[in-house]
């Protein structure tokens, strides 16, 4: 494809203001790109890692920014075949993807003595993994897909868990590593990815992991949570969201 096809695909249509204006406005407020970085991009193969790596592909094709990108896949076993059609996508839009293969997998699931907190230790793991590539490929910026609706649940569980009140931050300094995290959606809601991935036809690839869709997930507790105070208050995430940027 030509970068006039790869930005006509990217950008689909009627987008603008539910998905590129809130990139354009994180981007803008938090300083997230600069000339000469290089961005390496959290690819899970979800709906909000491909769509924060299109998201960057534009601004790299309309802005008059250099920089280089480098989708990054963090692989649970060593299993080629589930992540093919991620890898493809990459090809199609002029990038490679490279792929560290771990035995995540075996550690959370077939280990004799079951983990009793997979979910913190796997998030561990793989930061860990992710920073040494970054480190060993002298990249010095990381692009994760969380969005608002991520930024929301992760502040409540905070509260409601451990009453702190912590944030997941659009944008910070990783400073053991030297890297700069940045989150090009979180001024976007869950919602518009979903319709902006549907509307594309996203190769997304659905996760295995059975802590992801569990009942006992603090984290799906707080979705749920929302969407019950939804139904009398349709804006509650932006008021809940609005009442914490200031500390973002």
């Amino acid at each position: 494809m030509t970068d006039r096809e790869i930005l006509h695909f990217i950008e689909g249509k009627k987008f603008s203001k539910q998905l590129w204006s809130p990139i354009g406005r994180a981007m803008h407020k938090y300083n997230m790109i600069e000339e000469g970085d290089r961005i390496a991009v959290g690819i899970s193969g979800g709906k909000d890692s491909l769509t924060t790596l299109n998201a960057l592909i534009r601004i790299q094709k309309i802005a008059r920014l250099s920089f280089e990108i480098l989708p990054i896949h963090i692989h649970p076993n060593t299993d080629q075949s589930s992540y093919q059609k991620i890898k493809d996508y990459c090809e199609m839009l002029g990038l490679n993807l490279f792929v560290e293969h771990t035995n995540l997998e075996e550690i959370l699931f077939h280990d004799e003595n079951p983990v009793k907190n997979p979910c913190f230790l796997c998030g561990r793991i793989r930061r860990g993994i992710l920073y040494r590539i970054l480190q060993e490929r002298k990249i010095n910026k990381l692009a994760l897909g969380h969005h608002k609706d991520d930024i929301i649940e992760t502040f409540l569980m905070n509260v409601f868990y451990q009453g702190n009140l912590h944030m997941m931050k659009p944008s910070y300094y990783a400073e053991e590593y030297g890297v700069q995290v940045i989150r090009p959606l979180a001024f976007v809601e869950e919602k518009n990815i979903i319709r902006y991935v549907n509307r594309l036809a996203l190769p997304v690839t659905k996760s295995d992991c059975p802590y992801e869709v569990s009942e006992q997930s603090r984290r799906l507790k707080m979705k749920h949570l929302i969407q019950e105070m939804a139904r009398d208050n349709p804006n509650v995430r932006s008021t809940v969201f609005s009442s914490i940027e200031g500390l973002l």
